[in-house]
């Protein structure tokens, strides 16, 4: 106590008032810039995120708007009626249909159909100056005609009315035996993408710029309309953009002022278009000064509120040091029911961590039962079925003619094949399922059979194998996972790959469990692959990546046209698995 009332005594020096103020203002101040410094990088990260998510919403938005366009063009093209009016080359026919189409269909504002060689001969709206225009050097054209599918083309200045800037969405019109008598093609203008973009208030505080396959600017609200084909600005982020990427970055526009902005770009899938959501750096900092404005009158409050505090207890160091105390007190317990209480929440999202983990590893584990067990039905129905019904029929027919007393045509020595067969579909079914061998001998002879199996099965594919890796480093919850993949990948070969070599490889890299398998086959897509939807990728790639991240183990695809096919997986050597 006496020490501490020397300290509260001394505040009536001015020297140690003055300093106390001082210091006072510091901490105040300094605490305010750093709440307005926190302030301002949370408010870039939200700017960073509304981008990306405008970006991504307006991509597929778009892309919906496409879709349905050319699904519309498509379905109108199949008309025989139209396709009777394209066939006669009937003007006033044909521009029926298109008027049918543009009326019905806000997505589309002008429609035209040219002949096979690019010349068109009926448009609606009529616009006579396009009339009987060869217009084959559009890229619209040279997309189609490449192989003759709908097409959605980029940005391009037209022949007719103002001169607008537009994109086309093309189809072929093919006759009933398939040749091509001609192609239905619609035109959109910079004002449709605006009304888009303006309708769901994208635009309200960002800057939107549409570009498509070669960075020519579609629809933009930063750039004012030239109607005349520009590039975007040249940016290393355009490039990337342009090659099916996305992401954010932070740019310095020199076509801007050299103003610094956040840029947020994302790819619409399948059409070759992107998307472009920026907001200046000026602009985010003048959205958070209200609040950085409140920032400070609140410290200069505070530094008011501090400096009375500084004066009432000069005279008042007594009860200062008695409510010191207190406030010491009430801090040490404070601090042990915040601790208390971060405590119980690290608990509790650790218990709904786990929960979620595992009602995730079991809906995995049933729908991956769910299809073994529709897999095995399958191939019983299709062998086992098949040929107990082939016994079936053949004994009702003897015993039928053995009821009336004749002697069977056929000997019943003819269904041993049969049987046989029945037979051995049903040990390749159970060793499918799992072949005891594994469970006998191991891993590694289990490989050494399922090679052996799969070169009597595809003699044109020569298997070279690599395995360095004894029995005893490899966990029995990872056999099963090893020859699985293994199984699948080799199928995937055979069914698809059309190779003539397969490296097989299990090796001991950098502390790991590494398989690899390897062919020379003619590779495909990953990118493509990947993303198409899994009932049309069945249960290969994915049930093999499934298969080693649940058992704790990393999966990897190396794969590009021509070029063949790296299936690789890994886990921790001596982990569990």
């Amino acid at each position: 106590m006496p020490t501490g009332s020397h300290k509260i005594d001394a505040l009536k020096k001015p020297s140690v008032f003055i300093s106390a103020l001082f210091v006072s203002f510091v901490l105040i101040f300094g605490v305010a810039c750093l709440a307005a410094y926190i302030s301002y990088k949370k408010a870039t990260q939200n700017t960073v995120h509304s981008n990306e998510m405008r970006a991504n919403l307006l991509a597929k938005l778009i892309l919906e708007h496409q879709r349905a366009a050319i699904g519309i063009i498509r379905s109108y093209g199949n008309r025989p009626l139209l396709r009777a009016s394209v066939v006669k080359k009937d003007v006033e026919e044909a521009y029926n249909h298109l008027a049918d189409l543009v009326k019905n269909n806000p997505e589309i504002e002008t429609a035209f159909i040219t002949d096979p060689g690019g010349t068109l001969w009926v448009n609606y709206p009529i616009f006579k100056e396009a009339l009987n225009q060869n217009l084959s050097y559009r890229d619209w054209y040279k997309s189609v005609s490449k192989g003759w599918a709908p097409y959605v083309s980029g940005v391009y200045k037209m022949i007719i009315g103002e001169k607008d800037l537009a994109v086309s969405i093309c189809s072929p019109i093919f006759d009933r035996k398939g040749t091509v008598i001609g192609i239905l093609a619609t035109a959109q203008t910079s004002a449709f993408f605006q009304k888009v973009v303006h309708q769901i208030g994208l635009d309200l505080d960002a800057k939107i710029t549409l570009i498509d396959q070669e960075g020519h600017i579609i629809y933009s609200n930063r750039f004012p309309s030239k109607r005349e084909v520009t590039a975007y600005p040249s940016f290393e982020f355009v490039k990337k953009a342009l090659e099916g990427g996305k992401g954010n970055v932070e740019v310095r526009d020199f076509s801007d002022g050299d103003k610094v902005k956040y840029v947020s770009f994302s790819p619409i899938e399948g059409i070759g278009w992107s998307v472009i959501v920026e907001k200046g750096k000026k602009e985010v900092l003048r959205s958070e000064l209200a609040y950085l404005i409140l920032i400070g009158a609140t410290s200069l409050l505070i530094l008011i509120v501090v400096v009375l505090f500084l004066v009432f207890f000069r005279e008042k160091y007594k009860q200062l040091i008695a409510l010191k105390t207190l406030n010491e007190e009430l801090t040490i317990t404070n601090e042990r029911c915040r601790t208390e209480i971060d405590e119980r929440k690290r608990t509790e999202d650790t218990l709904r961590e786990t929960q979620k983990q595992l009602r995730f590893v079991s809906a995995q584990r049933l729908i991956a039962q769910e299809q073994e067990r529709r897999k095995i039905a399958t191939e019983i129905h299709d062998s086992i079925g098949s040929a107990l019904s082939a016994i079936k029929f053949k004994v009702d027919s003897t015993m039928q003619q053995m009821e009336k007393g004749s002697a069977p045509s056929e000997s019943l020595e003819g269904l041993l094949p049969t049987v046989q067969q029945a037979i051995e579909e049903s040990r390749r079914i159970q060793m499918n399922l799992r072949p005891s061998i594994l469970d006998d001998l191991g891993i590694l002879p289990t490989i050494q059979w399922q090679c052996r199996e799969y070169q009597n099965m595809y003699p044109h594919i020569r298997i070279e194998k690599r395995i360095d890796l004894p029995e005893d480093k490899i966990p029995d919850s990872l056999k099963n996972v090893i020859y699985r993949i293994s199984q699948e990948a080799l199928n995937n070969i055979a069914k698809h790959g059309k190779a003539n070599l397969v490296i097989f490889s299990l090796q001991n890299v950098d502390g790991t469990i590494e398989l690899a398998i390897q062919d020379n086959g003619q590779g495909f897509n990953v990118r493509e692959t990947l993303s198409k939807e899994s009932s049309k990728r069945g249960l290969g790639l994915s049930s093999m990546r499934e298969r080693a991240e649940l058992s704790g183990g990393s999966f990897a695809i190396e794969s590009a046209e021509g070029k063949g096919t790296i299936i690789r997986a890994s886990w921790p050597l001596g982990g569990k698995g």
